[in-house]
């Protein structure tokens, strides 16, 4: 039984230190498939996840999007 707690408390304090740290986007923007300009890295708001920075837009036959990507 102790080893069960043991263990389940040490997966707790590995998820809480997981979430806990400042983690970065690092962003692309392409038009029609072709990387434009360099990478842009930024740290996330509270409560967002990088993913939530995607976008996509087309306009006159040409689309734009942004990707957005977890580092640490």
């Amino acid at each position: 039984m102790k080893k069960v707690l043991c263990v389940c408390a040490a997966a707790l304090m590995i998820a809480a230190l997981s979430t806990s740290c400042n983690k970065k986007c690092e962003c692309k923007t392409y038009v029609n498939g072709a990387l434009v300009g360099d990478a842009t890295t930024f740290e996330v708001e509270n409560g967002k996840k990088c993913k939530d920075y995607n976008s996509s837009v087309t306009l006159l036959g040409q689309t734009s999007e942004t990707k957005c990507k977890t580092t640490f």
